[in-house]
């Protein structure tokens, strides 16, 4: 299938190759700049729904102590965060190209949350971030659901990421993480196998984003109020 930078003839404005990925960004008069990693749309700079619903779990929660981004290069989450009171918040994405560029392209996602006091920014595997014992008020999963390993299979990964997650969380705090369209239902139904297994407190819901073609699913979590 093509990308949808050319379905809808959107202006390739730059195209790279990161150490990690290839990174297009494209130009609509609709919705501004878009991001595309691997041919996928990411966001655009009309997207700030995308970032205030991936945050608001949190925000009701009262969980914008001490936040952790995992992925979310853009910028967007972390600005969003830091906009809803976050005393600290520690955004970790693996491609430096893709922040670079979203500074350049996408300011009205990320404005000046990369410099802004309480904001962390760190180039580096995410995923090794969950390995340390630091704990989170908030944490927010901003990426994909494919397995880092080729012999993993899906559901596994899903549970794992979960599960670290969880184990990151203090006790009451929340995380919230983007899922999938809403026509995957194998993968939201295994979102909530895995959401299910890990926690006691979680739901998800669709939401409209304006440069998706169809609604996108989130969810969120809550970690018990006592240590087991």
């Amino acid at each position: 299938m093509q990308p949808e930078y050319v379905r809808y003839n959107q202006t390739v404005v730059e195209r790279r190759r990161s150490p990690y990925q290839d990174i297009v960004i494209a130009y609509d008069p609709g919705v501004g700049h878009l991001l595309y990693l691997n041919d996928d749309l990411q966001i655009a700079n009309a997207d700030e729904p995308y970032n205030r619903t991936l945050i608001e779990p949190l925000r009701q929660g009262g969980a914008l102590g001490d936040v952790l981004i995992l992925g979310g290069g853009d910028g967007g989450v972390l600005r969003a965060v830091l906009d809803a009171g976050a005393r600290r918040a520690v955004l970790v994405d693996i491609d430096a190209e893709v922040i670079e560029l979203s500074r350049r392209y996408l300011p009205d996602l990320c404005g000046d949350a990369f410099d802004r006091e309480g904001a962390e920014v760190i180039v580096g595997d995410a995923f090794a971030r969950l390995d340390a014992e630091e704990r989170w008020d908030g944490i927010v999963y901003d990426l994909t659901m494919d397995p880092v390993r080729e012999d993993q299979p899906r559901t596994a990964y899903i549970r794992e990421i979960l599960g670290k997650i969880g184990r990151r969380l203090r006790p009451g705090g929340v995380m919230s993480m983007q899922c999938c369209g809403a026509d995957e239902p194998g993968l939201r139904e295994e979102i909530r196998a895995g959401l299910d297994h890990t926690f006691a407190e979680w739901d998800d819901w669709e939401a409209q984003i304006p440069s998706f073609d169809i609604p996108w699913v989130f969810a969120w979590a809550r970690a018990p109020q006592e240590e087991p």
